[in-house]
């Protein structure tokens, strides 16, 4: 008896999304219990797992440091999951001021274009529940990164983060964006080691813990909140790179919004600049695998 109280618990503790259908924070079925007054848009469920790859994304993992000259990053990016199909491109900006202790960040998703069957629309709750196909404009992310420790003799580095979202995203009906604000704070710490040995330059481990949190459309519970979390690893060669992170958020309300994302990029040195081509694979509530390829210029490729 005791040992079937641990396995439920420990079911209950690393699956809880497997009970999202009992869900107090899910509404509806909009299709087959719409009581003929309520907005479409009132059925929509506000997380990753029910929203477009852009809509709610798990952030960038921050690894403690600032880039120490300009960075740019311009990738073309395929987005496939089943029932959807979504290309964009991505931007990335951080400018580097006050000799480096404060940065200025911005990610912008100018247009996407998508295709949804049938299936994924009514999963979605798409204001009319058919396939479709089109375009969105997206948010835009825009943040400040406060350099706290750097070059200690025993301490790791430690930024600190600050990033909100504006609800300038288009197509909420259907369910690419969600029209809504957002932020997130973050503590991300992170050491190198090995540094400009030969051919191999260092490797870099990083962490972040942080807060993340985004409006719903529910009456009475607003906002969802979050815990950011996330970790990862930089291999730095005198010609190439290799970044892996694993990294996500969890909500409380257990409705598709414990995304869990493994990322993998790698890039050609050219100068201050790279080609950059990368692989995402959502583990947890976020339906998508995304490929991706561009272009970055970054002083932290500087020889």
């Amino acid at each position: 008896m005791k040992s079937n109280a641990i396995i439920l618990f420990l079911v209950l503790l690393f699956f809880p999304s497997g009970l999202s259908g009992q869900n107090k924070y899910i509404p509806p079925d909009p299709y087959t219990q719409w009581d003929g007054i309520t907005h479409w848009s009132k059925y929509q469920i506000s997380s990753p797992g029910f929203l477009g790859p852009n809509a709610i994304p798990v952030p960038l993992i921050h690894k403690g440091n600032i880039p120490e000259k300009f960075y740019w990053a311009g990738q073309y990016e395929h987005y496939f999951g089943k029932g959807d199909k979504t290309n964009d491109f991505r931007i990335h900006l951080i400018i580097p001021v006050a000799k480096g202790r404060v940065g200025i960040e911005a990610k912008y998703v100018p247009v996407e274009f998508f295709s949804m069957d049938s299936i994924t629309s009514r999963t979605r709750r798409t204001f009319d529940g058919k396939a479709a196909e089109g375009k969105a404009l997206g948010d835009v992310y825009f943040g400040t990164i406060i350099q706290l420790i750097k070059d200690h003799k025993v301490l790791p580095d430690l930024s600190f983060a600050m990033s909100c979202r504006t609800a300038s995203g288009t197509a909420r009906n259907y369910a690419r964006y969600t029209d809504s604000p957002g932020y997130y704070l973050d503590f991300s710490f992170g050491d190198s080691y090995g540094k400009n040995i030969g051919f191999f330059r260092h490797v870099r481990w990083y962490g972040e813990i942080g807060f993340y949190c985004w409006q719903t459309y529910l009456d009475n519970y607003p906002q969802d909140d979050a815990l950011l979390f996330g970790g990862g690893i930089d291999l730095d060669f005198k010609v190439f790179f290799i970044n892996q992170s694993l990294n996500g958020y969890s909500g409380y309300m257990n409705n598709g919004d414990k995304p869990l994302v493994y990322r993998i990029d790698t890039g050609i040195k050219l100068g201050n600049s790279a080609i950059l081509i990368g692989y995402e694979k959502g583990l947890r509530d976020y339906p998508f695998q995304c490929i991706r390829a561009g272009f970055q210029i970054s002083g932290l490729t500087d020889q």
